[in-house]
């Protein structure tokens, strides 16, 4: 196979230069996914549609990053690191602009497809780039370093989302990615540069499209089963059918959109599963959190955003703790300690929201948020670490296929669930503030059963190491 010249040595400011950009890129793409989760209400009023439809500005973005973060490591062997970037962050600024013209939901929900676009893109590129540039010895720390730059950015979007939905409108949310992506693409040829020799290496358009259609499918039988259960069940089975054909293929073409080489490695899927289960938890927090505080304790999005900042820093500070950590001495007891966090935090928000104890719920939003950044984090390194540095890029495009997959089913899941119950109860004469809460505790208490389920595998896993290393 004919490949492009090997990239040239860059000096270390040029390194330095190149992560910082990488860095602010993933701090686009995290606001550019987490910037409608102080919204849904916000949309679902706004556009006179039920909080279900409007969920769909968050899970179309993620079946449309789903479906590119599957073909991203194949077109960043075809373009290389420079074009991908830049390409990425077009795709963010037209988003963000269509975003700010808007004109009906339609407008608004293309508009978020473009964005989804650049999180694909961004995602597992950067992962792959930040592994392969990373001094000796401090991958798991630059990766986390990695994980906390986009917890800052989910920590301050809530914030200025709010405060630009409530004091201006709906559609000025779009003008802060728009902004951030304009500064980046004059930055960007400056800084960027490719980190490993390109191939012609052809991107397979069928599996693409089984990708999308199987994602589509499934998240779309999610979403309704609550409402039709039998569309929903048909949706979900043909979706899984399509998507068995996608892993079919992927094993038996030359040149496979997502090569799952990686799952050979039994840690590999082990520590992914504590991963994303973990990961669910953030997910809730990060949708249903906003929802609560909007729709019970009656917070406008701004509000609701700075009630949540100290609990996402959190997240931002463990992360990056969690990361020295784990370079330092792996994921005993870090990686447990932080899942049994999570379910205390968890639980306490179990009798914080029906008393309606704001100041009790977000100091359990932050022991969660605080737990989840020992977890997720150091999980994600430690699995990049373990597969052969050749496919360490493939690696890395599971991991965030994945984290999409699991950030679909958890907003069809959570937020569909939310808004069934809510319709249901209002239609009964229950005021939105009870509905709100009682939807918010059923969702919960499912929640709280998967991080349960997430610390048993830890424990596994852990003791899986150990004997492991008894053996060596």
């Amino acid at each position: 196979m004919a490949t492009a010249q090997l990239p040239q040595h860059h000096s270390s400011r040029s390194t330095t230069a190149l992560i910082v950009v990488l860095l602010a890129s993933n701090v686009l793409a995290s606001i550019d996914q987490s910037m409608m989760n102080v919204a849904l209400d916000a949309t679902a009023t706004h556009f006179h549609v039920e909080l279900a439809m409007a969920n769909w500005t968050v899970l179309g973005f993620s079946i449309i990053a789903g479906t590119v973060i599957m073909a991203a490591a194949a077109l960043l062997a075809h373009f290389g690191l420079r074009r991908i970037i830049m390409g990425g962050l077009i795709f963010s600024a037209c988003g963000s602009l269509l975003g700010l013209l808007s004109w009906n939901f339609g407008s608004m929900l293309a508009a978020r497809f473009l964005q989804a676009i650049t999180s694909g893109l961004f995602f597992p590129v950067i992962s792959a780039a930040l592994l392969l540039v990373a001094p000796a010895g401090k991958k798991a720390t630059l990766i986390s370093l990695n994980s906390a730059v986009i917890g800052a950015g989910l920590a301050f979007s809530p914030v200025i989302s709010g405060v630009l939905l409530t004091y201006l409108g709906l559609r000025w949310m779009f003008v802060v990615p728009l902004l951030l992506s304009v500064a980046l693409i004059i930055a960007g040829p400056f800084t960027l540069f490719d980190v490993e020799a390109r191939e012609n290496r052809p991107v397979d358009m069928i599996s693409v499209i089984l990708g999308f259609i199987g994602l589509f499918a499934f998240m779309y039988g999610l979403n309704d089963i609550t409402k039709n259960l039998w569309h929903g069940v048909i949706g979900m089975g043909l979706g899984a059918v399509i998507l068995a054909g996608f892993l079919y293929r992927q094993n038996h073409i030359a040149h496979p959109l997502l090569d799952l080489k990686p799952f050979r490695y039994l840690e590999f899927n082990w520590g992914e599963a504590v991963a994303m289960l973990c990961f669910m938890s953030s997910l809730y927090m990060s949708l249903l959190a906003p929802l609560y505080l909007e729709g019970t304790a009656g917070f406008t999005p701004f509000v609701a955003g700075c009630w949540l900042v100290v609990p996402i820093l959190l997240y931002a500070g463990s992360t990056y703790i969690g990361g020295r950590i784990e370079d330092a001495h792996g994921i005993w007891p870090l990686v447990p300690s932080g899942i049994a966090c999570v379910v205390i935090g968890l639980t306490g928000m179990a009798f914080a929201s029906p008393a309606r104890s704001v100041v009790f719920f977000v100091i359990c939003c932050g022991l969660t948020y605080f737990g989840i950044g020992f977890v997720y984090a150091p999980m994600k390194s430690r699995d990049l670490e373990l597969v052969p540095e050749t496919m360490s890029s493939s690696a890395s495009s599971i991991h965030s296929t994945l984290a999409q997959v699991v950030t679909s089913v958890a907003s069809a899941l959570f937020v569909g669930l939310m808004s069934s119950d809510s319709v249901r109860l209002m239609s009964q004469g229950v005021s939105k503030a009870d509905a709100y809460a009682q939807g918010f505790s059923h969702t919960l208490f499912i929640d709280l059963g998967i991080a349960v389920v997430a610390l048993v595998l830890s424990l596994g896993l852990v003791l899986h190491l150990g004997r492991q290393h008894e053996l060596k």
